[in-house]
């Protein structure tokens, strides 16, 4: 029995009221939720993302759902070649 991981991708969720972030819980794994701002993370399988937006949007509780993009942002950081130790700009002294 092997374990699949499935990719999952963040939404970023805006609410009218934080008391509906509960309700969000059917729709995937609530992760945060922020009080102050009113809105909650929450992460879906990504080949659901696209139902699971308009699902979301067509809620009355939901101002707006906005995809995240921390998983492109990680590969683009990951893609980056290491600094050469050749540059001493940084060691010089004022």
């Amino acid at each position: 029995m092997a374990l699949d991981i499935q990719p999952t991708t963040g939404l970023i969720v805006y609410l009218h009221s934080i008391r509906h972030s509960r309700n969000l819980k059917s729709y995937g794994r609530l992760y945060y939720v922020s009080k102050r701002m009113r809105y909650a993370l929450l992460y879906v399988n990504e080949a659901d993302r696209e139902e699971i937006m308009n699902k979301l949007s067509a809620q009355n509780y939901v101002k707006q759902v906005v995809p995240s993009h921390l998983n492109e942002l990680v590969q683009e950081v990951e893609g980056k070649k290491d600094l050469d130790d050749d540059d001493d700009t940084a060691d010089e002294d004022y």
